[in-house]
């Protein structure tokens, strides 16, 4: 019988559950380890390294798995690097440049703080690595592929009979695919460029919402779990993106960024991410992917 739940649609519904009850869980974790050890001392910094050698150290065992279990380390690998080794990092120079949070003129909300806003300073090198990546030619992300074909940018054929890395293709996809997001938001919540309530953020927010639906029909055609996990993480970030405007339109409550308030909410999150993890690694494989 469970068999027929290794078909679609439900392959790309199990892969679309993990993926997206992961970015609540990664954002606990930042909050946590700010709780636990303090937002800018040495132990905090300290834990948060480890916490990033945990996922560079998944990737690597990646490296020798079969795609299913490789492309599922890289995934909970970079989001392990995310959190410990770039946001960290990014409130760490926040701390040590003093840098001071936005808050609304009128209501004298918090808007940014200062970590976020040094996220927001480095959209630029996320831009340019990015180019990097599009001059790729043997790159199987979707977006690029079809820039490619459209914008008459080819770089040229892919190799032929190249092994790929799973674990780490799909570690740096979703590093960038997290990056990209991030800075998106902050370019929307920022008061000085748009904010929350301007008409271009309600306009990102329903072309974000057609978007999503979009690869989301894309993704329940999936009929191996492997490829459906990585076509997934840009699925379900650029679905979150939304969720996060609706935070901030107060119509939903973060309550992942409160795991101590909210533990009843936070163990049912954790519990569909276990049993859709579950559901993955006990997904026969079935041959390598070839496109």
């Amino acid at each position: 019988m469970l068999g027929k739940f290794y078909r679609p649609p439900f392959i790309g519904i199990i892969a679309f559950v993990t993926v997206i009850m992961a970015q609540p869980l990664g954002h606990s974790l930042f909050v946590m380890l700010k709780t636990l050890f303090g937002s800018a001392d040495g132990m905090s910094f300290s834990a948060s390294f480890l916490c990033g050698l945990v996922g560079f150290a998944m990737v690597w065992v990646g490296l020798k798995k079969k795609e299913t279990a490789a492309t599922w380390l890289g995934f909970i690998g970079a989001i392990l690097i995310w959190t410990g080794w770039f946001e960290f990092t990014w409130e760490f120079f926040a701390h040590l440049l003093n840098v001071q949070p936005i808050v609304n003129e009128v209501t004298g909300a918090l808007v940014m703080g200062p970590g976020l806003q040094i996220i927001q300073a480095s959209g630029i090198l996320m831009f340019a690595t990015t180019l990097l990546l599009y001059f790729n030619r043997d790159t199987r992300c979707t977006a690029f592929k079809w820039i490619h074909r459209h914008g008459h940018m080819n770089p040229g054929k892919a190799s032929p009979g190249k092994d790929r890395d799973y674990a780490r293709i799909t570690a740096l996809e979703t590093i960038f695919v997290i990056w990209f997001i991030y800075v998106v938001n902050l370019t929307l919540y920022d008061e000085r460029i748009l904010g929350i309530e301007h008409p271009v953020t309600y306009a990102t927010f329903f072309g974000f919402l057609i978007w999503a639906v979009y690869l989301n029909t894309r993704l329940i055609k999936y009929a191996r779990m492997a490829p459906a996990v990585r076509y997934a993480i840009p699925t379900t970030i650029i679905t979150w993106l939304d969720i996060e405007v609706l935070s901030r339109w107060g119509i939903l409550d973060e309550f992942w960024l409160k795991p101590a308030e909210y533990a009843l909410e936070m163990g049912l999150v954790v519990a569909a991410f276990v049993i859709a993890g579950i559901a993955i690694y006990l997904t026969p494989e079935r041959g390598e992917e070839t496109v």
